[in-house]
């Protein structure tokens, strides 16, 4: 069954009943079936961690940028992306971020926009030494250095505030 809705009746009765919340797009049970099997892979991904490349990916994006001379805010206004999203990217070794992020990264630090999907965990890489390979940059990468100035005042500004009551 296809339902044929003119924008006009849609905005006609979306401004007469207040209480009703009205969103656009596509519903259906071959996209809800797609959602679940994209939840189980990205789960079964999770399970073998030795070869989840998803570390190395917030490690690559953080240390090129910090290569470039780019604070957060400079690389998020520089590839179009919510500085939020890189954040995560930057934190949380398991966050996936949306392939449009990925993209837009890739434009702007010059890298491979497929092998940057793989190791963000939009694509599954066949090559399983991509997965141990990121592994061990990402273990390898780690920081050892002490803090620089800036790094140094930032933080204590924000113990600051954090101490502030």
């Amino acid at each position: 069954m296809k339902l044929n809705l003119s924008k006009e009746w849609l905005t006609k009765h979306a401004e007469r009943d207040d209480k009703v919340d009205v969103s656009a797009g596509v519903f259906s049970i071959d996209m809800l079936k797609y959602q679940q099997q994209h939840s189980q892979r990205v789960s079964s991904i999770d399970a073998s961690a030795e070869d989840d490349p998803r570390p190395a990916f917030g490690k690559l994006i953080n240390l090129w940028r910090r290569k470039k001379g780019w604070r957060m805010e400079d690389l998020a206004e520089k590839a179009k992306i919510d500085l939020a999203e890189l954040i995560e990217i930057e934190r949380d070794m398991h966050y996936t971020p949306e392939p449009r992020t990925v993209y837009q990264l890739s434009r702007t630090l010059g890298l491979s926009n497929e092998r940057l999907l793989q190791l963000s965990g939009n694509v599954i890489a066949r090559d399983h030494t991509l997965g141990q390979e990121a592994v061990r940059f990402a273990a390898r990468s780690e920081s050892v250095e002490k803090l620089n100035k800036d790094e140094q005042r930032a933080l204590e500004e924000f113990v600051k505030f954090l101490s502030e009551k």
